[in-house]
């Protein structure tokens, strides 16, 4: 049996198509339990600081801390499971990415030093937008759309409603987290 040139090009083309789609699912498959983690703290954060302005920033904290230790947990635990050298080393890579995200915050914070929380919240909103939109042009256009709808949220808050931004952003960017790591963990 021949295979023609065009027969060849094809079936190579799918197998190329198929490749990307794979590859596309499995950064869904890992991605989606950060988003099931960090979707849910955003909430709690953001009730504690309405319920108690005052300790918005501790509540803050200690979701940060518990966040980061989920997070650190499940890049371990993906890196035993995807035993190959290449997928650990991403993992890692991704663990360091967040850690220097947390550093750039903090160094603008203490460089600029943001006037009212409202701009404290909004940037920090704006750059978790952004990281997810960079992940996106990697790992699948569901990242993207995830920063868009995080990006779109905050703005609009901080134009129309900047006085309700503490109950608005946390309900609606922790509500769009939990969905697209639901919509992530359901792609086909």
């Amino acid at each position: 049996m021949t295979v023609t040139r065009d027969a060849a090009a094809s079936a190579l083309h799918e197998i190329d198509r198929a490749e990307r789609r794979s590859l596309t699912l499995f950064g869904y498959s890992a991605g989606s339990p950060y988003l099931l983690l960090w979707g849910p703290l955003w909430i709690v954060a953001g009730a504690v600081g309405a319920v108690s302005p005052e300790n918005a920033g501790l509540g803050w904290a200690a979701v940060d801390a518990i966040g980061l230790a989920g997070t650190a947990g499940l890049v371990i635990a993906q890196s035993r499971r995807y035993r190959g050298k290449g997928d650990r080393t991403a993992a890692y890579r991704f663990l360091g990415a967040v850690v220097v995200l947390a550093a750039f915050i903090t160094m603008t914070f203490a460089v600029f030093a943001p006037v009212s929380g409202v701009q404290v919240q909004t940037f920090i909103v704006l750059l978790v937008a952004a990281a997810y939109a960079l992940v996106g042009c990697w790992f699948g256009l569901r990242f993207a759309a995830v920063g868009a709808a995080l990006a779109g949220l905050a703005v609009g808050a901080f134009h129309y409603a900047p006085a309700h931004m503490a109950y608005i952003v946390p309900i609606l960017g922790g509500g769009a987290l939990i969905l697209g790591g639901l919509w992530m963990r359901r792609a086909r």
